[in-house]
């Protein structure tokens, strides 16, 4: 249909250049031979009429097809680069790396939980959760339904008060009490999981650097990991907006940065794993020692080994 307008259009442009032409040269002929008449003068304003009518079609015939499609080539050719740069350079490459988007304001915890199914893992790596009290029931419950999870918290030590000292309302010695309650609500759970629940819980209290704050899920079907990442700013984790992160689980174990195809999942998980093995190491060291070690929480208490494991053991 636009096809056919546009031919329509083309030929009405020609009928105008020509029927202009042809009007000039009639009623010139006609103001010469008539050039006694009264209105003679009407013949010649006819006559330069369609004079410019065919001239001014015939200009913007030429315009079009000549330096206007050499503009539009240019203009096209200009946003073919813009294009290529942005969205080749930020949009397709962002989604090679694994980006999805960003959550509105904060993470949506229950969403998650309830997202969650039997062999999933979780993966968390935090100073603690302020929200703890409004969580620990749905945490309880994915354990029991057999997802296992496991947690990278900060241990109550002079990093805590380095850490509050950055958030906005918040002193040295209320950070570390929430802190602190954060680990005993987890110690409940605990408490409450049994031999009978599928799922388990391990968490590492740590008193190294915090990093980022990293929510890790481990899919069983399909083999899918997601990743939700945040930073450490002047506002508490729990009001952060989190980058949200998404590729397959991959069963290859070299370092992916190495490779021409790596993304942020797999950096990210890797980061965990390296910190959760070096706390793991620190727990088989107190072992062998046959020496207490605080620093550890699992259930149930049946699957100790278990719980210092990761999806691939």
């Amino acid at each position: 249909m636009s096809s056919n307008i546009t031919i329509l259009k083309w030929l009405f442009a020609l009928v105008l250049i020509f029927g202009g032409f042809v009007v000039h040269k009639i009623f010139g002929v006609l103001a010469t031979d008539l050039s006694g008449k009264e209105y003679v003068w009407l013949l010649k304003l006819i006559s330069e009429f369609g004079l410019f009518t065919s001239v001014v079609i015939s200009v913007g015939f030429f315009h079009h097809w000549i330096i206007a499609t050499e503009e539009r080539r240019e203009t096209e050719k200009m946003f073919q680069n813009v294009l290529t740069k942005y969205i080749d350079g930020t949009v397709i490459n962002a989604t090679k790396r694994g980006f999805v988007g960003i959550t509105n304001k904060e993470l949506d915890f229950s969403e998650l939980m309830h997202g969650l199914y039997h062999g999933d893992y979780v993966y968390w790596l935090i100073t603690f959760d302020p929200r703890y009290k409004h969580h620990c029931r749905e945490l309880e419950h994915a354990i029991r339904k057999g997802v296992h999870v496991r947690m990278l918290i900060l241990k109550d030590c002079p990093i805590s008060e380095m850490c509050a000292s950055e958030i906005i309302g918040y002193e040295a010695e209320e950070f570390r009490q929430n802190n602190r309650l954060f680990l005993s609500a987890l110690e409940d759970i605990a408490g409450r999981i049994d031999n009978r629940s599928e799922g388990s819980l391990g968490v590492f209290v740590y008193d190294s650097l915090p990093s980022i704050p990293l929510f890790i899920i481990l899919r069983n079907a399909p083999k899918m990991m997601e990743i939700y990442n945040s930073f450490y700013l002047s506002e508490p984790v729990g009001r952060m907006p989190y980058l949200h992160w998404q590729a397959d689980i991959k069963t290859r174990t070299e370092y992916s940065f190495e490779s021409a195809n790596w993304n942020m999942p797999d950096l990210f998980a890797e980061y965990f794993q390296r910190r959760w093995y070096a706390e793991r190491q620190k727990l088989g060291l107190a072992e062998k020692d046959n020496a207490p070690y605080q620093d550890f929480l699992y259930a149930p208490a049946a699957a100790k080994q278990k719980c210092t494991q990761l999806t691939d053991g």
